[in-house]
């Protein structure tokens, strides 16, 4: 008998032990974060802006977390299929969200969405700001945007903008600097930015805000004209090109952006984790003069200052949608 009770009772200690074990993993595998390799969804085709940044911060953060990082482009429905997929994965911090600015833009334009931009993912980091440059064709009289827009007054018959497809960035802005301006504009979309340039060159078209990478060279070359940018100061690439706010136009500020978001219910401790490392990717000076050669403005912040800030821009461009009465569906 006392043999028998000396096993029941050490049995039952190995039990207990094993509950104390189990029960204390999940806290052991939240502290080993990353313990595996992560995914980052990149909504859009390969090789783009937003493909390129996205492979250059997560290399650094690959190396941060000491894990590897894989990134995937899944794009279509201007980001819905790829946003789609990583606001229904587990959210364990393994499957990330490389986002623009057409993330906040969507809701007002698709009001069926499978997935709801605003509740189903959470802000990790903004990556940074992109300041657009509104060009013109050189073949057009105006040489500034004070002349521009009193000969778009003037022939609202010819003042067209050109835009990557409707419901753009670049065409959510051009709306938004035609009702700051007060001029009346023809939206004439292209499946793309290179479609487009011929007919801008040639005056076909008048105008289009597009990243400073991509028009420099041609204003350059004297094709086209820069006439303002939206950045908040002038772009290092650009000095001769003013602000929308030197010009007169001070509510003109913004354009597109680029970060980094995570399933909504993500913990907080992996969020922060993410988003602490980021800043750290960010400030690194390498990165830095990149992201500014490929036209963006390092940003960062916590995930609280990106979730406001991706709210208020919800909120910025629901406001030009229904000014300009934009449907998609």
């Amino acid at each position: 008998m006392k043999t028998s009770t000396f096993r029941r009772k050490l049995l039952a200690a190995g039990l207990a032990a094993f509950a104390l074990a189990g029960a204390a993993a999940p806290a052991a595998a939240q502290e080993a974060y990353p313990a595996k390799p992560i995914r980052v969804v990149v909504p859009y085709t390969p090789g783009g802006v937003s493909d390129a940044v996205t492979r250059l911060v997560m290399q650094r953060l690959a190396e941060r977390l000491k894990t590897p990082i894989v990134v995937d482009n899944q794009s279509g429905a201007n980001g819905q299929i790829g946003s789609a997929a990583v606001a229904r994965a587990a959210p364990d911090g393994y499957t990330l969200l490389v986002v623009v600015a057409a993330h906040a833009i969507n809701p007002s334009l698709y009001p069926r969405m499978s997935y709801s931009p605003l509740q189903d993912l959470r802000g990790v980091s903004e990556i940074g700001a992109i300041p657009l440059l509104m060009v013109s064709s050189a073949a057009l009289p105006p040489v500034d945007l004070k002349s521009f827009v009193a000969w778009a007054r003037a022939n609202p018959q010819s003042a067209t903008f050109a835009s990557s497809g409707t419901g753009s960035g670049a065409h959510l802005v051009a709306e938004q600097f035609a009702q700051t301006a007060g001029v009346a504009m023809t939206h004439v979309p292209y499946k793309g930015i290179a479609p487009a340039l011929p007919d801008l060159f040639a005056g076909q078209v008048s105008i289009i805000f597009d990243s400073v990478q991509t028009m420099m060279p041609h204003i350059k070359s004297g094709k086209l004209r820069g006439l303002a940018m939206t950045s908040a100061k002038r772009w290092p690439a650009a000095p001769e090109v003013p602000t929308m706010a030197e010009a007169g136009f001070p509510g003109m500020t913004g354009g597109s952006w680029i970060g980094l978001l995570a399933p909504s219910k993500t913990p907080d401790e992996i969020v922060s984790k993410l988003s602490a490392e980021m800043q750290n990717v960010l400030q690194t000076p390498e990165v830095h003069a990149k992201l500014i050669d490929y036209g963006i403005d390092p940003v960062g912040g916590t995930p609280e200052q990106f979730d406001a800030f991706i709210q208020s821009e919800a909120r910025r461009w629901a406001a030009v949608v229904k000014k300009a009465d934009i449907r998609l569906e």
